[in-house]
């Protein structure tokens, strides 16, 4: 495992917030208490933290109304052909999950390159070594599953990765969480700054892990299907990969809960793209999201308000 140390493009410098001494005063104290019981959590075996997790989901379930509905709601749209006693049971093993990955979050932040290697796991990556040592640019398309920083960080061990982050409101968390994504070979940008700098670091050879399957309802998006509803997509796919000459090799990050182990699963990397028809590109992309999504249905991050932008005419389904 070697750790890289790549110039930055000096317009667009990386994002790593510096420790300061504001962030040990008082207000902070509970959440420092908060990543210490992670830390601790870190030790326990597998099976007491799954009934922890257990716990934690019957609660949650309970007590967030709001985000048991969205994520109901987004199943239901998703899965039409679903039960209503399916649809509550895949909620409830989402949240399960939820519970159950967040508990595992120490690792991305402190645990040792002997303990990572042992829970983290690359599967069918024989695409991705061959692309490398040919010196392709790449860009590693993923969504937004539960054990997304765990298979990151997996990825960072043997290739220099780039990714995007959005600063956190708690500045210790943000420390945190920002330390720990950057402590192998990845440099991150803030999503402020736009993509000038990632396509500079993938032209000098970094791996773009890219997350397009946010509705954020921007003027690079379009309306295109996903699991047969019509969902507000970013288009900007097709024209990245244009750019940067890169080839686009999808992959999701899964929580084997028989192994304790996560796995980042590749995918063959998308054929004949880009076409140069922006919707046609981004249809493909959905359509590799859904069979990245069938891999653990309920280990996507379903509270997101992925249909919050409806056709004209279309009331909220929210």
């Amino acid at each position: 495992m070697k750790k890289y140390d790549k110039k930055e493009p000096a317009a667009h410098p990386g994002y790593l917030p510096a420790l300061k001494m504001s962030f040990f005063l008082p207000k902070y104290w509970p959440t420092w208490l908060g990543i210490f019981i992670l830390w601790l959590l870190m030790y326990l075996p597998c099976r007491v933290k799954g009934k922890i997790a257990a716990a934690l989901s019957y609660l949650s379930c309970r007590s967030n109304k709001k985000r048991y509905h969205i994520a109901k709601k987004n199943l239901s749209m998703c899965f039409p052909e679903k039960t209503e006693a399916e649809l509550e049971l895949m909620v409830s093993r989402f949240f399960y999950y939820k519970a159950r990955i967040f508990l595992d979050y120490a690792y991305v932040w402190f645990g040792s390159e002997k303990k990572l290697a042992e829970v983290y796991q690359l599967k069918n990556d024989d695409e991705l070594q061959k692309l490398k040592q040919a010196n392709k640019k790449v860009i590693l398309l993923t969504c937004h599953m539960l054990g997304l920083d765990q298979g990151s960080q997996a990825l960072s061990f043997d290739n220099e990765i780039v990714s995007m982050v959005k600063a956190m409101k708690n500045p210790v968390l943000d420390w945190v969480i920002g330390r720990g994504r950057t402590r192998f070979n990845t440099h991150v940008y803030e999503r402020s700054y736009g993509l000038t700098g990632i396509i500079a670091s993938v032209k000098a050879g970094d791996q773009f892990i890219y997350l397009p399957d946010e509705d954020l309802s921007g003027g690079h998006s379009e309306f295109v299907p996903f699991f047969g509803v019509q969902k507000s997509t970013i288009t900007a796919l097709g024209r990245l990969a244009k750019i940067c000459d890169a080839k686009v090799v999808p992959f999701v990050s899964v929580f084997n809960d028989m192994t304790g182990k996560y796995e980042a699963h590749f995918l063959p990397s998308m054929s004949h793209f880009p076409t140069g028809d922006k919707i046609a590109d981004t249809l493909a992309m959905n359509q590799v999201f859904e069979k990245m999504i069938l891999k653990a249905p309920e280990q996507y991050l379903w509270t997101f308000r992925y249909f919050q932008t409806r056709p004209e005419g279309e009331p909220s389904v929210y």
